[in-house]
């Protein structure tokens, strides 16, 4: 059973980036603090306690874009995941919906890397740089050693109760130039997927004024995905509304019972805090991010994270290149690696 867990030492460093800011910025331990900073695990964690720090924000340094540092350590993969074990999962997940209700799974993958020690500071600064508009951040606990990310989806923003959140789904390498290729049907409908199903939890959630915005394509790094905003008004309180939107179906599938249940079966391993939710906090304002693009790192071992929704049309060999280039965005920024 998870539990909140408050942390008021000094050993415990909460470092983070707000999309489109410039400057880097630490929360500053602080039982009266405005400031929340809430790091909360996959809905079938195990034995993993939601994170909570209460504190001052202060701004630690402040960004130069043209000043991306270009030394890099070097990471030798050590375990993980494997292609065949993916693939497994995959064709398990399709002959699944061929013979249920179960329309679309989201499959993690983990990569186990040892890498030297890294400055916390320096990971959050390169994740920040190399992507500006996501919310990256680094949670660092003797207990749980370190916890980093940089997230492009929010799951909640704005001033209660005046939300919003981001329905992102299908997964592209960004194009260059002009040229663009269509997304495919299985991308579109993958993203569609996600939208219905944040339109229908926030209306079982009893919202009201609920709007969508037009369908975006956005860039993460190496990466596109496709964004649709739902914009509402809150009736009911914070808790029961996360509860209604998450896990969402970007991260776990649709109908939401019948996903959680294929991956309590089939993944291998613990998501832990990989696709929770993470953010802040302060008095009416919030800015909540699905937790995407994650890591773990403890004793010189770095174990990160990627997943990819999956659909009847889908191809296990993409699926699996899906994952690889998703882990290069949480990677690239900080080591060099080797697939």
């Amino acid at each position: 059973m998870k539990t909140e867990g408050h942390i008021q030492d000094s050993e415990t460093e909460v470092l983070f980036h707000r999309p489109g800011n410039v400057h880097l910025e630490r929360l500053i331990p602080d039982e009266d603090g405005s400031t929340c900073f809430r790091l909360h695990p996959w809905e079938r964690a195990q034995n993993q306690t939601e994170m909570v720090l209460r504190g001052r924000p202060e701004t630690l340094e402040v960004l130069a874009p043209d000043a991306r540092p270009t030394f890099k350590s070097r990471a030798r993969t050590t375990a993980g995941t494997s292609q065949n074990e993916h693939a497994t999962w995959v064709n398990a997940a399709q002959l699944s919906m061929a013979q249920g209700p179960l329309k679309k799974v989201v499959l993690s993958s983990v990569l186990n890397v040892e890498v030297e020690a890294l400055d916390n500071t320096d990971i959050v600064r390169r994740l920040a740089l190399a992507h500006p508009d996501s919310f990256s951040w680094a949670f660092s606990n003797p207990s749980m050693g370190t916890w980093f990310g940089s997230s492009p989806e929010p799951l909640l923003k704005g001033q209660w109760p005046h939300l919003r959140t981001a329905c992102l789904a299908g997964t592209r390498m960004a194009h260059l130039g002009d040229v663009s290729d269509p997304w495919t049907e299985k991308e579109r409908e993958e993203q569609e997927l996600v939208t219905e199903g944040a339109l229908q939890a926030l209306h079982d959630s009893g919202c009201e004024g609920i709007r969508t915005s037009e369908r975006q394509t956005i860039q993460y790094g190496p990466i596109e995905h496709l964004r649709t905003w739902v914009d509402f008004e809150a009736k009911r309180p914070l808790k029961e509304v996360i509860r209604a939107l998450h896990p969402t179906p970007a991260v776990g599938g649709t109908p939401r019972s019948d996903a959680l249940d294929f991956i309590s079966e089939h993944e291998s391993h613990d998501r832990a805090y990989y696709t929770g939710w993470v953010g802040m906090e302060q008095g009416e304002h919030l800015s909540y991010f699905v937790n995407l693009r994650c890591a773990h790192m403890r004793n010189g071992v770095m174990t990160a994270y990627a997943g990819g929704g999956i659909t009847a049309a889908s191809n296990p060999a993409a699926e699996w290149a899906e994952t690889r280039n998703k882990l290069r965005s949480v990677l690239d920024p900080i080591v060099h690696w080797a697939p």
